[in-house]
């Protein structure tokens, strides 16, 4: 007996719990989850009890149970709950945490047992879950559904015009997409932004806002309208509405519309005003409207009530008319427009002003002389106003003002140009006419001037003279006079008189000449000069030295006087300049008639003269040259070097130095020197210079130097006086390849790879700017390395392959010099690129390969393999079937090279590849595929046989080795063929309970195996296997009975079915003697399927219907299909598909597929419906017409034709109403 009892309970009074018989375990059930109880066990026998002591048990924790309802408080309008909840009433163990879901979705989860559930939505119903857990497992709570508090509207879109006109807004709105509670008013207001002057932005401002309707109580809706009316044209208005609920309430953002606009209204008369000294323009200027209602397009003037072709913008407001006609009548209006319509003002007569006559015609002349005009005029044809006077001016000066159309001008000068203008003025001005042009007529000249006298030497006068100060016309000629004498007549104003007597007085008269008469001038004398000396011969000129000349002069041949002084004039005849020096009698150059020219330049040509003067004049001598004296040259420039290649090396090993002429050569040079030294010394010294040249030539290639090598080079300008020397100039030449490339050095050196040390040149011959490394092959140097580093890294080398290595320096592109070469050995790696093995021989049961070593062996060939795997697909076959790659396998492994692989099945593809090994590794080829030839099938196995109760099948799947291309399989039963085809299983109907023998043969391109003949009773199952030959088994030709082969029975029951036939129509001829007539005639029947058990079945049959009607025979034919029933079995085996067999048709069946009908089948009857006419009459049809089946002669025929085809399942005609 177990005692025990919870700590609540008083242990006096335990519960006893009995147990009988040898029992030392029990388990006690009702006990409450995570409880302390004591337990006891008390034995008990006839004799008595025994009680152990009191051992303390807790139980295990449990779920939670009694979890009550959540505590909601509302909190933040509608936005937040506070949710308190308290301990399950039986947490069954240690609470460890408390979720809280809300639409399943935790929000909650903790030891706290409250929560502020915040980010919530007003006015909407949550669904809340509680749940407790313990270690034990969870509990939860009832979904609980709370509705948060109402909030004021939110997200309330602001109204949406939907129409908008001059006067009128219709707007539209939809409900807050926060209503926050049950909506109760929806408020319209409005406001005029003009008024208030100023604009507001879209924001939510009530200010102003003009309450222009209520919705109260609205329905649930999706939309709201309400149109605003008593509008003013174009003018911003405000709108926004107001959504409240019993929380609160909401407007949305204020949109603002603005009214379409409408034609103008209060458009005053234009003003028009004159505008000072323009006669032909007005000014019009007007103000806008005083309601535009709108956006005010254009202005357009109208002027005598026709509309200017253009507009004005709205912002003008005043504009010029001009090209008017001065002194007229005109008339404006204004319109002003917007784009809803226009309004035009009344309008303002204004006449324009007076203006000058527009033209005016030049005045003619009536008469003309020497000293008056005659001149008239006309009005002008447009005066623009009224005449007031005529102005005529003559010369620009006013010469007559009045209103008379004549006047005549006098005192005027004989043959002079007068310019006449008429001018027309009105009250707006004057008008000018063209100028026209007279001369008066010639009159003798007066007032000529005495002639001007110049005394030009002892035996000369030159005369020159002015014309008369009054020609009165054209000056003919003139006439000079010396003494009396005419000396010249001509129209010149000047003359020379020459071979006069020296200091000898002379008078001169001139006088002019015109048409009308002639002038002479007064007298004019003059006296001729003293004679001056003559005779002076060309000074003696003789160079001292490089700048001083001697000049040496004798006393002129005739003086003519005293000479009072002498003048040496000194001309430089390139620059063209001229100095002079004068001797007096103080002079001692005077006396010796001698002097030294001192200061003048080298080598330079220099002209003198010498002049001598008495007090009557001067006269000089020719010129006369000299040339100064050489003197060393001065300014030699330094060369300029241009390094250029050597024509034989093609190495930049030469200088061409170029130089030009000393500054001053001072002389003419006889050559040039050039010297050349080593280095690049500053020291202007020659004494270690050499002498590479010396020519009158300024250029000199100097060709053979030392590779970069730095020269400098000197030049010498050399005359008959002495050399110039120019400053030492340097250059270097340029790089040769290098000289002295030593062996490459391997440091490390791989399969693939090797590291080449180099040595620079013994001499560089300039900056070795890269290094090559490279190999050669059969004189073929190929390049495998390049860079500036000393060690450079060998990729891409060939495994187990020996190199001749070489380095190639180079300064310059094409300065490069290659070393001697070093053999190079890298290292064996796994060999690489193997061929794929070759077909040697091909039989149906082996196959012989051969294969090369890989090209790549990368060491020493140790042994090959050769590989084989059954691949896919297979060779073809009628029906494919599934194919499975197999395993790979060794076939051989050895030192050959070909190999006669054995032991493979006839028709079947395999590949093979060839795999070869050295002491690094192996590598193998890629597959080569070989399909076996074909042998004979052979019999391997029994098919088997099973039946059910409506289908027998076999199955000889695994039956034959094929050996070669399936044609068919047959199946026999009792040496009678029911299955041909290509598939290795059969189900034939269940008929009756006889035994069979089956028999299966395989035919494939090369032969046919045959299986025993295998007996089978459906109710006992499979008999023993019946003998067969050895010849069977192999390859053989089935020799099954002609009678059991399909084409012969379907022969012989056409041949059958084709005599029943004529039999047929042979009776039907006798019984249908009676012309049928149209009514009698049944309508035409559709050839019908008949469906049987089996399926469907098709006869083939031809009977001749003969119908006689008169002299008329029509034959027609029907033609059925025939042909054996298809019987569809599926198995209770899930591995057969369903199968059709062919089975012939019993005659039952071949009854049944005829009606009673089927000579109604036929061509129904085709009548010539002339020939009854003729014969017959027109059978009772008062309109000579048919059933419609009329058909001419040929027609016929070729519908006999068309029938005649044995193909067709059925013909159909369609009968028409008789």
């Amino acid at each position: 007996m177990v005692e025990g009892f919870p700590p609540p309970v008083n242990a006096d009074h335990p519960t006893p719990s009995p147990f009988q018989g040898s029992v030392l375990e029990a388990a006690v059930f009702g006990l409450d989850p995570y409880s302390r109880y004591s337990l006891r066990v008390e034995a008990v026998n006839g004799a008595g009890s025994v009680s152990s002591p009191w051992v303390e048990v807790m139980t295990l924790e449990a779920s939670p149970t009694g979890l009550g309802n959540i505590t909601v408080e509302q909190r933040e309008e509608g936005r937040a709950l506070l949710l308190s909840w308290d301990e399950p009433r039986a947490p069954n163990g240690v609470i460890t945490m408390y979720n809280l879901y809300s639409e399943g979705n935790l929000e909650f989860s903790g030891l706290l047992r409250s929560f502020l559930f915040r980010r919530l939505e007003p006015w909407t119903v949550y669904s809340l879950i509680l749940e407790a857990c313990t270690a034990a497992g969870c509990t939860h709570s009832p979904p609980q559904h709370i509705i948060t508090a109402a909030a004021p509207p939110a997200s309330q879109l602001p109204p949406r015009p939907l129409s908008v006109g001059p006067d009128h807004v219709s707007l539209t709105w939809y409900p807050p997409s926060q209503p926050n509670g049950l909506i109760g008013e929806y408020s319209l207001l409005g406001r005029n932004l003009d008024e208030m002057g100023r604009l507001r932005n879209n924001e939510e401002d009530t200010d102003g806002g003009k309450v222009l309707f209520t919705e109260t109580s609205p329905q649930q809706a999706e939309s709201f309208s309400y149109t605003v009316t008593d509008l003013r044209p174009w003018t911003q208005y405000e709108f926004s509405i107001c959504t409240h609920n019993p929380a609160g309430h909401t407007c949305s953002p204020w949109v603002n519309v603005t009214t379409r606009q409408a034609p103008p209204r209060g458009l005053g008369p234009p003003t028009v005003s004159h505008v000072r000294g323009r006669p032909s323009e007005v000014v019009i200027s007007w103000a806008p409207p005083l309601e535009a209602n709108g956006v005010l397009q254009s202005y357009r003037i109208q002027r005598n009530n026709v509309s200017f072709s253009f507009s004005f913008d709205p912002d003008v407001l005043t504009y010029t008319d001009e090209n008017l006609h001065p002194f007229s009548l005109y008339s404006y209006s204004v319109t002003a427009c917007t784009s809803e319509g226009c309004i035009t003002s009344p309008q303002t007569n204004i006449t324009t002003l007076e203006a000058p006559p527009a033209v005016v015609e030049a005045p003619a002349v009536d008469a003309i002389t020497s000293d008056h005009i005659n001149i008239s005029w006309s009005k002008p044809l447009m005066l623009n106003g009224e005449v007031t006077e005529y102005v005529l001016k003559l010369n620009n000066k006013e010469a007559y003002r009045g209103r008379d159309l004549k006047t005549t001008l006098s005192g005027l000068q004989p043959y002079t140009s007068y310019q006449l203008v008429l001018l027309a003025c009105t009250r707006g001005g004057c008008t000018t006419s063209n100028t026209i042009t007279v001369v008066t007529e010639e009159a003798p000249p007066t007032h000529l001037a005495p002639p001007t006298l110049k005394v030009t030497g002892p035996e000369s006068v030159e005369i020159t003279w002015r014309p008369p100060n009054h020609p009165n016309g054209i000056i003919t000629g003139y006439e000079l006079s010396r003494d009396g004498e005419v000396i010249y007549v001509g129209t010149d104003t000047h003359y020379h008189d020459f071979t006069l007597l020296p200091s000898k007085e002379y008078s001169y008269i001139v006088r002019a000449n015109n048409s009308r008469g002639a002038v002479s001038s007064n007298v004019a004398t003059a006296k001729t000069h003293s004679s001056a000396p003559s005779g002076v011969g060309f000074p003696t000129l003789t160079s001292l030295e490089a700048t001083q000349v001697r000049v040496e002069w004798q006393t002129p041949a005739r003086p003519n006087g005293d000479i009072v002084r002498y003048t040496v004039y000194l001309r430089d005849p390139v620059q063209s300049n001229i100095t002079s020096a004068v001797f007096t009698p103080e002079d001692k150059a005077f006396s010796d008639k001698q002097i030294i020219l001192r200061g003048l330049g080298p080598y330079h040509r220099y002209e003198v003269r010498v002049e001598a003067c008495t007090v009557l004049g001067c006269s000089s001598s020719d010129w006369s040259s000299v040339l100064t004296l050489e003197a060393p040259p001065t300014g030699q420039r330094a060369p300029l070097l241009d390094l250029t290649s050597d024509p034989h090396t093609g190495l930049q090993t030469s200088f061409l130095l170029t130089w030009s002429p000393p500054a001053q050569a001072n002389g003419r040079i006889i050559h040039y020197v050039v010297h050349r030294r080593l280095g690049a010394s500053d020291r202007d010294e020659t004494g270690s210079a050499t002498v590479v040249y010396k020519n009158v030539s300024t250029s000199f290639n100097d060709s053979g130097l030392q590779p970069y090598t730095a020269y400098q080079y000197q030049v010498w300008a050399v005359n008959s006086a002495g050399y110039a020397s120019s400053p030492w100039v340097s250059g270097r030449t340029g790089p040769a390849p290098p000289q002295g490339v030593g062996l490459p050095i391997f440091l490390d050196v791989s399969a693939t790879s090797a590291v080449v040390d180099i040595h620079p040149p013994a001499q560089p011959n300039g900056i070795v700017s890269l290094f090559r490394v490279f190999s050669v092959d059969r004189d073929n140097h190929t390049l495998v390395s390049e860079g500036t580093s000393h060690q450079q890294t060998l990729h891409g080398l060939r495994p187990y392959t020996q190199y001749w290595v070489g380095v190639e320096a180079c300064t310059c592109y094409q300065c490069c010099s290659r070393g001697p070469m070093r053999e190079l050995h890298t290292l064996a790696a796994p060999p690489a690129d193997q061929r794929p093995p070759r077909l040697i021989t091909l039989t149906s049961r082996s196959v012989q390969m051969e294969w090369d070593e890989p090209k790549a062996p990368n060491g020493v060939i140790e042994s090959c393999e050769l590989h084989i795997r059954s691949s896919c697909p297979q060779p073809p076959q009628p029906i494919p079937s599934a194919c499975t790659e197999g395993p790979t396998e060794i076939c051989f492994f050895g030192k050959q090279r070909s190999y006669n692989v054995t032991g493979l099945q006839p028709y079947s593809t395999y590949e093979l590849r060839a795999a070869c090994f050295n002491n690094m590794g192996s590598t193998a080829s890629n597959w080569t595929a070989v399909s076996t030839l074909s042998e004979p099938p052979q019999y391997v196995s029994p098919f088997s046989v099973d039946s059910n109760l409506t289908v027998i099948w076999l199955d000889w799947a695994g039956t034959f080795s094929l050996n070669g291309y399936l044609r068919e399989y047959t199946v026999t039963e009792s040496q009678l063929r029911v299955y041909s085809g290509f598939y290795s299983y059969l189900h034939i109907p269940r008929t009756s309970q006889k035994t069979l023998s089956f028999q299966v043969t395989c035919i494939t391109d090369s032969g046919s195996a045959s299986t025993p003949t295998i007996k089978y009773s459906p109710a006992t199952g499979l008999g023993p296997l019946e003998p067969v030959d050895g010849d069977k088994q192999g390859v053989s030709i089935s020799a099954t009975p002609v009678y059991s082969e399909l084409w012969f029975i379907l022969l012989f029951t056409l041949l059958g079915l084709f005599l029943l036939a004529i039999l047929i129509g042979l009776l039907l001829k006798r019984a249908l003697r009676k012309n049928p007539s149209a009514r009698q005639r049944p309508p035409l029947v559709m050839l019908q399927k008949t469906r049987k058990a089996g399926g469907d079945t098709y006869t083939f049959d031809t009977v001749a219907d003969c119908v006689e009607i008169s002299n008329i025979i029509l034959k027609s034919y029907t033609v059925y299909t025939e042909g054996l029933t298809d019987t569809k079995i599926v198995g209770s085996s899930s591995r057969y598909s369903p199968m059709s067999v062919l089975r012939a048709p019993s005659q039952t069946d071949l009854t049944q597929a005829y009606s009673q009908h089927s000579l109604h089948r036929s061509v129904s009857q085709l009548i010539d419906r002339k020939s009854l006419m003729m014969e017959e009459g027109c059978w009772d049809n008062p309109l000579g017409h048919d059933s419609g089946l009329y058909v001419e002669e040929d027609e016929f025929v070729d519908a006999i034709k068309a029938l005649s085809s044995g193909k067709k399942e059925h013909t159909m005609f369609t009968d028409t109403h008789l």
